[in-house]
């Protein structure tokens, strides 16, 4: 799959940095000062760009493609 299909916005790729990280939803809206809601939007995004199921697999799709760091 193409990279350029499944870009990440900065701001999703600060949250999947963070998820990558093992923040909770929480945590992550405290740590980038946005709601939980803003968080779990932001998840749903990235699970559907990714074409991946859940947060775990989001995170070794992003890391494996260069999209997040840990």
């Amino acid at each position: 799959m193409s990279l350029y299909k499944h870009s990440l916005s900065d701001r999703e790729q600060e949250v999947v940095h963070q998820m990558a990280l093992g923040l909770s939803n929480h945590d992550i809206g405290a740590a980038l000062n946005i709601t939980e809601s803003t968080v779990k939007f932001h998840i749903n995004r990235i699970l559907s760009k990714l074409g991946v199921s859940d947060r775990t697999q989001a995170v070794i799709t992003a890391l494996k493609w260069g999209l997040a760091k840990l």
